[in-house]
């Protein structure tokens, strides 16, 4: 019997600074960018979540890009303006075994 694996990812941790604001307190993450506290909490320690929450939060976030001045430092378009292409990039990467190292040792394991 195989089981089905889940996809996961991890959102860059060099954005989650500025994706902060945009969160708000635990009683407001889900209305203002659709995912729950226990995610977020996930998302800014650097731990994958799932593909299907990345993309969810990635577009909530990328729909008030132009608002976020530390997006703005960190893609500028050459002649001014946001490089909503370079960031969409560099939004999300792979989840790897690196990522969940800290779980591991943790409980002990090597």
């Amino acid at each position: 019997m195989s089981q089905k694996k889940q996809r996961m990812c991890v959102v860059n941790p060099d954005l989650v600074d500025e994706i902060g604001h945009l969160v708000g307190g635990q009683c407001e993450i889900m209305t203002r960018i659709g995912i729950s506290w226990n995610s977020w909490i996930k998302i800014a320690s650097g731990l994958p979540v799932r593909l299907s929450l990345a993309h969810r939060f990635k577009a909530r976030v990328l729909a008030s890009a132009g608002s976020i001045e530390g997006f703005h430092q960190k893609f500028p378009l050459p002649g001014g303006g946001l490089d909503y292409v370079a960031l969409d990039d560099a939004f999300l990467l792979p989840g790897t075994p690196a990522h969940s190292e800290p779980n591991a040792l943790r409980s002990g394991m090597k």
